[in-house]
This record gives structure tokens, sequence and C-alpha cells, in this order.
């Protein structure tokens, strides 16, 4: 009984995918269909326009000829009756008339007397009426139900003080035109100003109206002739796409998508149905496809429910082994983080110890000093010497600066500071660091090539994490030219517009695999003859990648070309001061 609510509302959301799976797939087929349909429509117009064409430019051609005027103003104007039937025969016309300034035809080419528009009036035609005010005319008409539909042009003829004496006719057979698309798929008809259908590749759409009934003024355009409406046409919208319903002829489809066109130069409007069967068959493929895959997901989900109480168990069971796991995983790992922490604080404290001989050096020189200073104090200011007492106080000032700087940077090397990342002065971090390695680069004999810029250097980062860096770097190179004869280390550095770098250089002899020289417990030292202890751990350049990187820098190390090994650190820009 607690399923039913949960199966309502599945079968409620599988009918309402169902159903957009169709809404949205019979839009798109609409959409594709109404594309074709409006290629194919454009063609079908370009077809008939271009093919009426040369008949509209016939008779303005044909005017050129002065026997057509000589025709109007002799007194036996069918005597070029033979001329027309060779010029109708020659470009597939129906008939050429020639009619004079009243509207009456006075020459034709026509063989049949049926055929003929011998004698009979042009006055009120639009076509004659347009010819006869300069222009080119034309109409479409039907005289009678044994006479093919045509398509008329009409161009002045004038005279040579070009006056209009009377009009060329050229009319062109519209049922020969239609046989180039008898055959094509879609419906293709077009409809003049009155709502009738004069061109079409479908017989079943010939001469009916869509919608009211033709005005009887209208009738002599087409013979007289009964005009019957289209059987019931209804059109809807559909996602904003016309469907014609109704076709109820063999060739007409029941439901087709109706696309128009409007052709001003010829007076019509052209449309195209196109059976939407496909659209609806594929909508409805794709539904049913979502319907069983939901069925067959819904069946999936019934299966599996009633499989759960059966694996309850042995789900709770597998919960609670997963769940000492990942207790055991979390208690290793940090066991592992632990002993990685202490990993690096040994690996600072072991570069402490290499240099602490050399920094009680560095502190008890200035301690010797300051005892001297102030015993000389002492007694300039007995004999009453304030200025050389002065001196000696500003001097043992200064000493206690310098151990004070020292002693802050072995503090700050010793521990984990937490300081974030902020402007810091390059030159500064790299003297500091300096300051440090300052005696054991004495002791062992390490010519260093340094020289602060006249001009502050600002990039991001943090100061002690940074001298951390240095101080590594420089620990590196002292212990890699420790076979070599000559023993220099330079250090630069320099800003760009989008970083500032320091760049150490040292005459070792090179890194071995400079690909490998970042991870973790990578090293190339050797163990220490005296007690067989590796003098480092590999950890310090991996440190040092990563605190560079925490500052969004980026840190390398290559071979130079002339000797030596080259690290290169980039960082940030800050704001320059």
């Amino acid at each position: 009984m607690r399923l039913i609510p949960y199966i309502s509302l599945y079968l409620a959301f599988a009918a309402g995918l169902v159903f957009a799976v169709w809404q949205l797939s019979y839009r798109e087929a609409l959409r594709q269909h109404s594309l074709s349909a409006q290629a194919s429509l454009s063609l079908a117009a370009d077809r008939l326009t271009g093919r009426l064409e040369r008949y509209r430019m016939l008779p303005v051609i044909l005017v050129k000829d002065g026997a057509f005027l000589a025709a109007l103003e002799g007194s036996t104007p069918t005597r070029i009756n033979p001329r027309l039937r060779q010029l109708a025969d020659m470009t597939g016309s129906l008939n050429i008339s020639l009619v004079d300034a009243a509207g009456k035809v006075v020459a034709d080419s026509a063989f049949d007397t049926a055929q003929s528009y011998l004698g009979r009036s042009l006055e009120g035609r639009p076509d004659f009426v347009r010819a006869m005010n300069g222009a080119l005319g034309f109409y479409h008409l039907q005289e009678r139900i044994d006479t093919p539909r045509g398509f008329t042009f009409a161009s002045p003829v004038r005279d040579t003080q070009s006056r209009i004496v009377g009009a060329l006719v050229v009319k062109a057979d519209l049922e020969n035109l239609e046989l180039h698309w008898r055959g094509d798929p879609e419906t293709v008809f077009f409809v003049d100003e009155n709502n009738v259908v004069f061109i079409s590749n479908r017989s079943e759409l010939l001469l009916r109206y869509l919608g009211a009934p033709v005005p009887a003024a209208s009738a002599v355009r087409y013979g007289n002739m009964r005009l019957e409406a289209l059987p019931d046409p209804q059109e809807t919208n559909q996602f904003g796409y016309r469907i014609w319903n109704g076709g109820k002829g063999r060739n007409l489809p029941a439901k087709a998508l109706l696309e128009t066109q409007p052709l001003p130069v010829i007076g019509m409007d052209a449309y195209i149905l196109t059976d939407i069967r496909p659209a609806i068959e594929a909508a409805q493929l794709r539904a049913g496809l979502v319907a069983a895959l939901l069925g067959l997901f819904g069946a999936l989900l019934w299966g599996l429910y009633l499989r759960r109480s059966a694996l309850a168990r042995q789900l709770v069971l597998r919960q609670e082994a997963n769940a000492q796991l990942e207790a055991r995983v979390e208690k290793r790992t940090a066991q592992l983080r632990r002993a990685q922490d202490d990993l690096v604080q040994a690996g600072k404290l072991s570069a402490l110890g290499q240099m602490a001989a050399g920094i009680s050096h560095e502190l008890n020189q200035p301690l010797a000093a300051i005892r001297s200073f102030s015993e000389n104090a002492q007694v300039f200011l007995a004999r009453g010497q304030v200025e050389k007492a002065d001196k000696n106080l500003g001097r043992i000032a200064d000493l206690t600066n310098r151990m004070a700087r020292i002693i802050k940077n072995l503090r700050a090397f010793s521990r984990k500071e937490g300081e974030g990342v902020g402007d810091v002065a390059l030159g500064r971090a790299v003297e500091d660091a300096i300051e440090i390695a300052a005696a054991r680069l004495r002791s062992e004999g390490v010519t260093l090539g340094w020289q602060r810029p006249k001009t502050e250097i600002i990039a991001k980062g943090g100061a002690i994490r940074l001298q951390q860096v240095v101080l590594n770097l420089i620990s590196n190179a002292v212990d890699a030219m420790a076979e070599s004869t000559q023993k220099r280390i330079n250090i630069t550095i320099s800003d760009s517009p989008e970083s500032a770098r320091i760049v150490l250089r040292d005459s070792g002899p090179g890194l071995e695999a400079p690909e490998k020289i970042f991870e973790p417990f990578y090293t190339t030292k050797t163990p220490n003859k005296a007690d067989g202890i590796d003098d480092g751990m590999g950890l310090g350049l991996s440190i040092s990648y990563g605190i560079v990187q925490s500052f969004g820098g980026d840190i390398k190390g290559e071979n130079h070309p002339d000797g030596g090994a080259v690290f290169t650190v980039a960082l940030p820009k800050g704001a320059q001061k």
C-alpha cells in the first residue's frame, strides 16, 4: 500500500514525459518539413516565373518589328497572320494577337477559328488597358471550358511619333508549363486575387476557390464556368505552423503543412501542401520508444524493489564493513600526514644542523665585537669622550640588529609560518636567505654573485616561505658543487609585465634527471662516507615546489648550455611601490 503513491507519481511522470517527447518530436519534424516545403515552394515559384519570363519579354521584343505597325496602319492587317503563326510556333506560344487602339483583335496566329481572337474586343481587359497606358500588361484567363488556361502579356505598339496605336498580346499555355512539375510529391498551386486556384500540379484543385465565392464581375476570366469550392478545407495552427485539413482528393494529403509565398510579378500567391503523416509517425515512434524504455525502467525498478528486502541485511553488513574500512583508511591517512609533516620538519632541522657551525660563528663574531665596543665605550665615557663612546654604542646597536635578523630568520625557517600571500620584496627575501647561508658559503669556499637591484621588484608570495625556497636552492647548489674545483653561485632577479623571476645558477655538474627533481624523496646525494647517512631526504625541492605553487607561481630546473644547473622561480607581479 505504501507503494501506491510512488507508482501513481511514476505513471504521471512517464505519461508527461512521453507527451513531451511526442510534442518535441512533432514540432521538430514540422520545422524540418517547413524548411523543406519553403525550399520546394521557392523552387516551384522560380520555375513558373522563369518559364513565364520568356513570354513576358516576347511582346516587348516583337513590337520593335515595323511590320506590326504597318499592319495596324494598313487596310488588311490580317495579311500578317502567317507571320504571327510562325512566331507562335517558334516561341511555343499558345496565341499571338495584334490589337488596334480600340481593343479589337485585327490579326491572330490561330488556325482554328474557334480558338481565334479575330474580331473580338479586348477593350476592358486589364492587360490591354495597361498596354494602352504604355506599360507591359499581364492577365490570366480561360475563355471556355474547352480552351486551355493561358497567361497573357501585352506590350504597346507605337508609331513613329511614339504614340500608342495598338498592342501585341502573347498568350502562354499554362497547361504545358504545368507538365514540368506534375510528378512532384508535394501539392503546389497558385491562387489569384479572387482566391481561385488557377495553376496547380493537382487537377483536383484547378479552378476551385478558397473561402468566399468568386464575385460575378470576375467570372469572365474563367469563361463563365461554374467554380466550386474545395471540399470543406479547414486550417489550424499547430506550434506556429499552418496545418491544412480536408484534402479529400485522390492525390491530396488528408493532413498537410501549408506554406505560402506571394508572387506579385504574376499577381498570384504560391501555395504548397506537404503531407505530415511522416512527421506524425516519427513523433509517435519516438514517443512509443520512450514509453517502452520507461516501461522497461519501471519493470526494472519493480524487480529491484522485490529484491531489496532480500538484500537489506547484506547491505547493512556491507555498510558496517565499509564504515570500519573508512575509519581505518582515515586513521592510516592521518598517520601518513603526520609522518610526512615529520619528514618535512626533519629536513628543515637537518638543513639547520648543516649550517649550525657557521651560524654560531656568525653570532660569536658580533658578540665579541659587542664586548670590545662596550669596554671601549666605558673607557671613553671615563675620559669624557662622549662622541667616541656614542659611536661605539651605535656599532653595538647595529651588531645586535644583525644578530636579531639572523635569529629571526632561523626561527622562521625552523617552524611553519602561517602568513598569507601578499606583496614581497624579492631583493629583501634573497638577502635574508643569503645572510643565513653566508657562513656555509664561506666555509665551502663558494663565491656568490649577487647584486640587489636599485629599484625593488615586488611579487606575490610570503616573505618567510620565499626565503625558505631561496635558502633551499642555495644549499642544494652548495651540495652539488662539493667536488667542483670552481664553486660559484650567481643569483639575479628580474621582472616582465606578467611575472617576477629569481634565477639561481651554480657551477656544479648539472642535473641528472631534470624531470624528476621535484618528486618527493628523489635525491642524487651519495651517503656520507664517515657515518653512512644520506646527506638529504629528497624533500627540499618538493617542498619548494609546493610553496611556489601556493603563491600561484612556477619553479623549474634545467641544465645550462655552458655547464651547471639553473633554477628559475617565476611569481605573479605585485603592486609596485
